[in-house]
């Protein structure tokens, strides 16, 4: 059960009474005014310096003559004019479509041509493959470019108000999927649908502020992806935002004590890495009281050694761009006993408990329900569900059926109502006439001292573990690892050996210096499939120059 407190009641009716994006943000500037509102690479702004940067900006945007709900495009790296852009378009009413910094042109390109937007905010550093031809396709669509042509444009501009009415029902922004199994695509959410997601969220989450206190937030995703889920808590609460450059491990872990961050949204990837870190006791992380994780599965032998080295703070949350969080959620309380240790990996293992509000039901491929304990596909029914993917019919008819959408996740419920999450249809492994998902072998290969991340891919008809190995392992772990492979790769199919069934072993372990990550720090598993393809070729072509007869 989760426990309300009064605060959190107070949170909850003031989100009730708020109804639109604008709504929210003209809350924080009337209410906040001398808070700082955001800490980012160019310095520190309180709530009144960046209401003024963002009614510049509106008023640019409105000299512009564009139409009501008009499209605001962004290719921009996780800056501070990133979230001034959003926080504009709450002002305006136009629709903010942010593109992630690391897509390819040709991916930006194609979002272009389907979303159509009135503006492009671009960095030249990114933009310059592509501006010519954007400039030739769209020869009406304005553009601003960060740095010097962005700063005129706030300089000469009167700010201004939104004067074009907002309805809770109109689509706000249009967010990108990650592109990490195909080209990105775009789904359109209203302010209501974004409200309830924030409200449900507020059951279990109080951002209000500390009494004589201050609370600093700070993003460790990005705020094109699922960092947004923070933009408006923060403006509610009045809490500072802070804007890391990049979501490095030694970097977040430094702004952390150099701000007294007291909440981070982190990625799992990320929390693997803090806690790969060297140094990692040697930094001042006493002000955290909560880390919200998710965007990943996360292994339960590392979020079990987080709780034991940075504390009992730690809250999960399941969700998808299709189906916004909280579908399931994980709470602090529910990752430790009485005594504050944590549990075990069947219950960290999971995802939690479905979100009050909120239908899950796994089913087969007959979209039929399946009992407890039967894996199967994760379909989602909730106030926070899209309604579709922006001008593609055939993908959303794919994706969302009689009122459900349909996660792409494979799982099952436990005998406690738990849901557990084993990934993608698409990534598992097929090994004769058996499926394998993979975080079944990958969970108990974090669970070995030296393994710092581990990926279960298919090559050929065979099932390959690429791991990467720890900084942080024993010393004479580490030793054995680094200077005999072939012995480590052993101890590790070993310890799999015995802590799965037989069908679950992997034909092969492979070490690898690195495992590759998106931007979003999820694991790509088809670089990993081409990386290994390519060690496999190489060591090929080596074994038959090394025999071939010589002359």
């Amino acid at each position: 059960m989760v426990r309300i407190s009064l605060a959190g009641v107070a949170a909850r009716l003031l989100l009730n009474r708020l109804r639109t994006t604008r709504a929210v943000a003209r809350f924080a500037w009337r209410v906040h005014r001398r808070h700082t509102a955001l800490i980012d690479r160019r310095g520190t702004w309180t709530y009144d310096q960046l209401h003024q940067r963002v009614m510049r900006l509106s008023g640019w945007l409105q000299d512009q003559g564009l139409p009501d709900r008009a499209v605001v495009f962004t290719w921009l790296p996780e800056t501070g004019e990133l979230y001034e852009v959003r926080l504009a378009t709450f002002e305006t009413g136009h629709v903010f479509a942010p593109c992630h910094s690391h897509l390819p042109p040709e991916f930006v390109l194609e979002l272009i041509d389907r979303v159509r937007p009135a503006v492009l905010v671009h960095d030249p550093a990114l933009s310059a493959s592509l501006l010519r031809q954007a400039r030739m396709r769209w020869p009406t669509m304005r553009m601003l470019a960060l740095g010097d042509d962005y700063e005129r444009a706030l300089a000469t501009s009167r700010p201004r108000s939104g004067a074009a009415p907002v309805h809770e029902d109109e689509v706000f922004a249009l967010h990108m999927t990650s592109g990490t199994t195909g080209a990105p695509k775009a789904v359109g959410y209203t302010h209501r649908k974004y409200l309830d997601s924030m409200r449900m969220v507020a059951r279990a989450i109080d951002f209000r502020r500390p009494p004589g206190g201050r609370d600093v937030n700070m993003l460790g995703l990005p705020i094109t992806g699922p960092g947004s889920g923070l933009v408006l808590p923060t403006l509610l609460s009045g809490a500072t935002l802070v804007m890391p450059e990049h979501f490095d491990a030694g970097h977040l872990v430094r702004l952390v004590s150099r701000h007294r961050v007291t909440r981070a949204f982190l990625s799992p990837s990320a929390i693997i890495d803090l806690l790969d870190l060297e140094n990692l006791e040697q930094h001042d992380l006493s002000s955290l009281t909560f880390i919200a994780y998710g965007a990943e599965m996360m292994p339960a032998a590392k979020i079990a050694e987080a709780i034991r080295r940075i504390g009992p703070i730690f809250q999960q949350g399941y969700g998808s761009l299709e189906a916004l969080p909280p579908i399931s959620w994980l709470l602090p309380a529910d990752h430790v006993d009485a005594q504050g240790a944590p549990l075990g990996r069947n219950v960290l293992g999971s995802v939690g408990h479905p979100a009050p509000g909120v239908e899950v039901v796994v089913r087969d491929e007959a979209f039929r329900p399946l009992p407890l304990g039967r894996n199967g596909m994760i379909t989602v029914r909730s106030p926070s569900c899209f309604d579709g993917y922006w001008n593609d019919s055939l993908k959303t008819a794919d994706t969302l059926r009689d009122g459900w959408v349909v996660i792409g996740d494979h799982g099952h419920f436990d005998a406690d109502g738990r849901l557990h999450v084993l990934g993608r249809e698409a990534d598992r492994v097929r090994r004769g006439d058996q499926w394998i998902h993979p975080r079944e072998v990958e969970e108990v290969a974090h669970e070995h001292a030296a393994i710092k991340e581990a990926c279960l891919v298919q090559q050929g008809t065979r099932a390959v573990l690429a791991v990467s190995l720890r900084r942080t392992a024993s010393a004479s772990t580490a030793a054995a690892t680094r200077s005999r492979h072939g012995e480590s790769t052993e101890r590790i199919l070993e310890h799999l050996q015995r802590h799965l069934p037989a069908h679950l072993w992997p034909d092969e372990v492979v070490i690898v210096p690195a495992i590759p990550r998106s931007f979003l720090n999820k694991v790509l598993r088809r670089e990993v499939r081409a990386m290994l393809g390519a060690a496999g070729a190489q060591r090929r072509s080596e074994r038959a120059a090394t025999s071939a007869p010589t002359a």
